[in-house]
């Protein structure tokens, strides 16, 4: 029997050969020196302490303001500050794009309606969904759930067959993905962020500075207020995709001359936990007000994805393998970090007498896509479904930490 090695022609071996040693030619970016990458880096980490500083004290402000309102009898509810939290998940994130219609449905009355968010943070698809939850109209967030119903076929494309050299910067692209979000996200919405952004509420995302080895939060306020000034959205864009860019399945983004990729890598959601005990809301009101009652604090967080995985046998393949291990390891990382904020919560408590709420919804354990594959309309459209559903029924929420 003749073997299948002999049947390749010897000019595909050399084809083969020379394109993997092509990869060790491919472009390169200018190398930087290690100091300057720390000393770049200490910089980042200090403008965005600054930041979050500046943007809590605004925002405290602003819930004094609605306290004194109260007690004087002009405002009906007492003062609240809600924060919003959106985690990774990919096409799952349709899920989070249908629950917030959902619970946009709950009457205004009623305890667990959606508040208007005084804070709004997302991660990788919780990047793209976030803009339209910060603005929380029916009408924005009809746009981003329409958004994840009807995926473009077009949305991720391989690299041509050779997709998987190494000389590609991602395995895949984004032509309709990168498409649409610069339709969606125009110069109308954001011009409408950054008039949101005006009293002190803060809309992030979370990104990973591979050069700098490190997360790196944007503002998108901030970054709105920029693309209105300038005329140009490429920034923002850049930023939100960078959130999104799954590390060599999606195409990295070059911000300020560094390298970024999925925010998913050091931070599936942000919460505030890279800050001290004493730069939290509690702690900062105390010192600024003190001796007046802290206002209820109330975090709300959309896992697009389930708490626990499927189980299933891996197959004995290096994708298989590590497409799986990276999943559980971002989920339990994410997981962590909840239970994290469950005990920063309970320390406010203890510490400064404060009300700090934390909630949980997340895409049921026992839920299974009905076809294989990702971004697939029929598992996006179950997914928005479902979550309609569930963000319409306020018993849908977890108090308990996971």
């Amino acid at each position: 029997m003749k073997s299948s090695r002999a049947a390749v022609h010897p000019g595909a071996i050399a084809s083969l050969v020379a394109l993997l040693f092509a990869a060790g030619c491919a472009t390169k970016r200018p190398p930087g020196e290690p100091a300057e990458l720390l000393a770049r880096r200490a910089a980042v980490d200090l403008e965005q302490l600054e930041i979050v500083r500046d943007h809590n004290e605004a925002l405290l402000a602003a819930a004094r303001r609605e306290q004194q309102e109260h007690a004087a009898g002009r405002r009906a509810a007492p003062a609240a500050i809600d924060v919003l939290i959106i985690s990774g998940g990919g096409d799952w994130g349709a899920f989070g794009a249908g629950f917030l219609r959902g619970w946009n449905g709950i009457p205004s009355d009623h305890p667990l309606a959606k508040p208007r968010f005084d804070i709004v943070t997302g991660v990788s698809t919780g990047a793209l969904i976030a803009p339209f939850a910060f603005l929380g109209d029916d009408a924005s967030l009809q746009v981003i759930e329409s958004l994840y119903r009807n995926p473009g076929k077009d949305w991720v494309l391989l690299r041509g067959p050779l997709y998987f050299m190494p000389t590609n910067i991602s395995f895949a692209k984004l032509p309709g993905l990168e498409r649409e979000l610069r339709e969606t996200v125009d110069l109308d919405l954001v011009t409408r962020i950054a008039q949101e952004g005006g009293d002190g509420r803060l809309l992030a995302v979370n990104t990973t500075n591979l050069d700098a080895a490190a997360p790196q939060g944007f503002d998108l306020v901030a970054e709105a207020e920029l693309a209105v000034r300038t005329g140009s959205l490429d920034r923002l864009h850049s930023v939100m995709l960078a959130s999104a860019g799954i590390p060599g399945a999606f195409p990295y983004r070059e911000i300020d001359g560094q390298m970024f990729v999925d925010g998913g890598v050091t931070a599936n959601i942000i919460y505030g936990g890279r800050l001290g005990e004493e730069d939290s809301l509690p702690a900062i009101w105390q010192r600024l007000y003190p001796g007046e009652a802290i206002p209820t604090i109330r975090f709300w967080i959309i896992f697009n994805n389930k708490l626990r995985a499927t189980p299933t046998v891996v197959e004995p393949r290096w994708p298989a393998i590590v497409t799986r291990s990276l999943e559980l390891s971002t989920r339990s990382a994410t997981i962590t970090a909840i239970r994290h904020l469950h005990a920063m919560a309970e320390i406010s408590r203890l510490k400064r007498g404060a009300e700090v709420e934390v909630r949980l919804v997340a895409i049921p354990d026992d839920w299974d896509p009905p076809v294989a594959g990702a971004f697939m309309r029929q598992t996006m459209n179950e997914l928005a479904d479902l979550g309609a559903r569930l963000g319409a029924d306020p018993g849908s929420w977890i108090s308990e930490s996971p």
